[in-house]
C-alpha cells in the first residue's frame, strides 16, 4: 500500500506542475493576451507525418494536433530526457518518503530539496526548448547548471536521511555549488534584470526562483552544520580544515569563470 501512494504521489506531481505552470501562469497571467488559434482552419507543412504513415503526408492538408511529433533526433532527445527526469524525480520521492516512514530525516534537507524542485523543473523544460527550436546558444551553460545542480541534489537527499554522516565535505560541496551559481547568476541576468529593473515581470520571477534556492543552500546547509558541530562540543574552525577552505574557494573562482565563459 506504501508503494501505491508513493506511485500516486509522485504521478500527480508530474501531472499537476506542467498544468500549473502552462495551463495556469502562463494562459491566465502572463500570456493572456495572445490571439487563441483556430483550429479548423490551422495547417502545419513542418509536420514530416512519419508518425503517421498513409494517413497523412507533408504538407498534404495537415490539419491542427496538439503535438507534432516528428522523426528526427532532436524528438529523441526530447524523450531521452523527460524519461530520465521522471524518473529522477520519481526515485527521488520514493525514497524521500521510505526516509519519512522511517523517522529519521532532517527536515531542513526536505525544504532544500522543496527549493531545488523548481530550478530542476526549470532545467528539464529549458532543455526540451532548446531541442524542440534547435537552439542551443545557451546550452552549455545550461548544463553546465543542471550537472551542478544534480550534484546538489544527491548530497541533500543523502543528507536527509539522518543516519547517514553530516561531513564537512558534503557540507562544502553544497557551499561550492551555491556559491558558484549565485556568482553566474549576478553576473549574468540578476543584477541587470532584477536589481536595476530592466527585466520584465516573468523574467524577474524566473531570476528570483533561481536565485532564492541557491542561497537557501548556502545558509541552510551551513546553519544545519553549525548546529551539528556545537552539539559535538566543537568550533567550525575545527573542523573545516585550511587545505578544505582552500579548495573550496578556488573551485568557486574557477567554476564561476568557467560558468560565465559557457
Amino acid at each position: 500500500m506504501g508503494r501505491i501512494r508513493i506511485f500516486v504521489l509522485a504521478v500527480c506531481f508530474l501531472i499537476f506542475i506542467p498544468y500549473i505552470h502552462i495551463g495556469v501562469i502562463h494562459l491566465k497571467i502572463w500570456a493572456r493576451d495572445k490571439t487563441p488559434v483556430n483550429e479548423t482552419k490551422c495547417r502545419c507543412s513542418c509536420f514530416d507525418t512519419v508518425l503517421r504513415g498513409s494517413y497523412e503526408n507533408p504538407g498534404e492538408n495537415v490539419k491542427y494536433k496538439s503535438v507534432y511529433v516528428n522523426a528526427t533526433r532532436e524528438t529523441f532527445m526530447i524523450w531521452t530526457v523527460t524519461v530520465l527526469f521522471m524518473l529522477a524525480f520519481y526515485e527521488s520521492v520514493q525514497y524521500l518518503c521510505r526516509v519519512f516512514i522511517s523517522g529519521k530525516t532532517r527536515i531542513p534537507m526536505f525544504l532544500l530539496f522543496l527549493a531545488n524542485f523548481y530550478p530542476q523543473y526549470y532545467s528539464w523544460f529549458s532543455l526540451f526548448n532548446y531541442f524542440n527550436e534547435r537552439f542551443y546558444s545557451l546550452f552549455f551553460n545550461h548544463t553546465f547548471f543542471i550537472l551542478t545542480e544534480l550534484i546538489v541534489s544527491a548530497v541533500v537527499l543523502n543528507l536527509f536521511n539522518a543516519e547517514n554522516h553530516l561531513t564537512s565535505r558534503k557540507i562544502l560541496t553544497l557551499v561550492t555549488i551555491s556559491s558558484i551559481h549565485i556568482m553566474v547568476n549576478a553576473t549574468d541576468q540578476f543584477i541587470d534584470q532584477v536589481i536595476y529593473g530592466h527585466g520584465k515581470l516573468f523574467q524577474n520571477a524566473r531570476n528570483l526562483g533561481l536565485m532564492i534556492p541557491d542561497i537557501l543552500h548556502l545558509v541552510i546547509s551551513l546553519f544545519v552544520f553549525r548546529k551539528h558541530v556545537s552539539r559535538n562540543g566543537k568550533k567550525m574552525s575545527e573542523v573545516f580544515s585550511t587545505k578544505d577552505i582552500l579548495m573550496c574557494v578556488s573551485l568557486v573562482v574557477f567554476g564561476t569563470i568557467f560558468g560565465i565563459m559557457l
